[in-house]
């Protein structure tokens, strides 16, 4: 199996940022890695291998090099969420005995594109435990393609528009006889196995059920759902899992809610993740000044993908700076900073990819368009550390299935071992 068709197999196993904590925490499991409990103090070694995960959506992995002199970090970090609908409460919807599902978006979704799909959901059940403060966590996956959205056909509208999130996008999963009724509550309950009156509460995302699929003369695309981000979280564990740096702390953020402002306790705004830089240096013997000064030389990257340059729309992209699908790893600039790209640490990032022979392009939004921005800005401020915006090429962004190249599937995991070797 080659990288692209993992990198399928991988996406299949993460319909939704909370599958992905839990996929990559068994995949560090085989590799050694320990899990520590949050609710303690941590207590670390040199050569050790660790890993913790926040809110059941959000992962942040470590290992400490074993020649450490003082508490240097190398920190990637990418986001597990993607574009998507969420099943509200009390969902069910019968109209002339379809079965429709009350659902809301979640993040910039392109509605329009996950019309006529074949669509799953996945998520989590709350149900009573041993203790109130300990409740029961199932996960359920449905797999199957379960829902769809269908359009309306043309000759009902005059015009193409972005549907009415409330009315027009709401999935339709079945069609009753008569003598049959349908609750979604009821529904997950028994597929769970849990009686009804023992859940607490739930989480369920829609997904895009259908799998991978490869494009062009000479296969130079890979189709599919959920690239941004899962294409950059691919590409950093692949590269982090086996590869080990004598010298620093190499750490690897997955975080949940990129795509609704990062304003969690899990995203990348929140405390969390610069407490855990301080925990670490304690769980090692090192003071809070000690990881203050050593954070003065680290690196961080912040990996989200990019936008390619689409041949139909040119005119939307800056006249210099525009990357392709398959030319390599993308810096991202901007004035305006909505994009955390430092020229220091740029120059350093370069000279690495230079080192290792990795390809690199530049990305700037056309001027007078603000474009889109990602969670790099929010860490570089909360963690005083100095970042650089990269990400690998996509087009068709936000939209059900997304596009990228295989060519750079394989750049984006050389960069990563290369970056968590030095």
């Amino acid at each position: 199996m080659n990288n692209a068709e993992k990198l399928t197999e991988f996406i299949g196993n993460i319909p939704d940022a909370a599958f992905g904590a839990r996929y990559i925490a068994n995949e560090l499991d085989d590799y050694g890695f320990e899990e520590l409990d949050l609710s303690k103090p941590l207590r670390l070694k040199k050569g050790g291998a660790y890993y913790a995960v926040k809110e059941s959506s959000s992962i942040i992995a470590f290992t400490v090099g074993q020649n450490l002199k003082k508490p240097q970090f190398k920190i990637t970090a990418a986001h597990l969420d993607s574009p998507s609908f969420k099943i509200k409460k009390a969902p069910t919807l019968i109209d002339k005995g379809y079965i429709r599902l009350n659902t809301e978006a979640f993040g910039g979704v392109a509605a329009s594109s996950w019309f006529d799909r074949p669509l799953s959901f996945a998520g989590r059940i709350i149900a009573s435990g041993e203790t109130y403060l300990k409740p029961q966590e199932i996960f359920m996956d449905f797999k199957r393609p379960m829902l769809t959205i269908p359009s309306l056909a043309p000759h009902f509208k005059k015009a193409l528009a972005e549907p009415d999130l409330q009315k027009e996008t709401l999935p339709v999963c079945g069609v009753l006889s008569e003598d049959k009724d349908f609750d979604f509550e009821k529904y997950i309950a028994k597929e769970a196995r849990v009686a009804e009156g023992n859940i607490l509460d739930y989480e369920f995302t829609v997904y895009n059920a259908e799998k991978g699929a490869f494009l062009g003369l000479e296969n130079d695309f890979l189709s599919a759902p959920r690239l941004d981000d899962l294409l950059m979280v691919f590409c950093i564990t692949e590269g982090f899992k086996k590869e080990r740096s004598r010298d620093y702390i190499n750490m690897a953020f997955f975080f949940d809610n990129e795509e609704v402002g990062s304003m969690t306790s899990e995203g990348a705004k929140s405390v969390f993740w610069r407490d855990m830089l301080m925990r670490i240096g304690r769980g090692l013997g090192y003071s809070n000044e000690d990881v203050a000064a050593a954070c003065q030389d680290s690196i961080a990257l912040s990996c989200d993908v990019a936008q390619g340059y689409h041949p139909n729309y040119g005119e939307k992209y800056d006249i210099t700076n525009f990357p392709v699908l398959n030319g390599g790893i993308v810096i991202k600039y901007a004035a305006s900073k909505t994009y955390s790209t430092e020229v220091y640490s740029a120059a350093v990032f370069k000279e690495i990819c230079r080192e290792h022979k990795v390809p690199v392009q530049s990305f700037y939004n056309r001027s007078g368009i603000r474009g889109g921005q990602s969670a790099g800005a929010l860490f570089s401020a909360g963690l005083g550390l100095p970042f650089v915006e990269i990400g690998l090429p996509i087009l068709a962004m936000h939209s059900a299935r997304e596009l990228c190249g295989c060519k750079d599937i394989e750049t984006g995991i050389k960069l990563f071992k290369a970056f968590y070797t030095i």
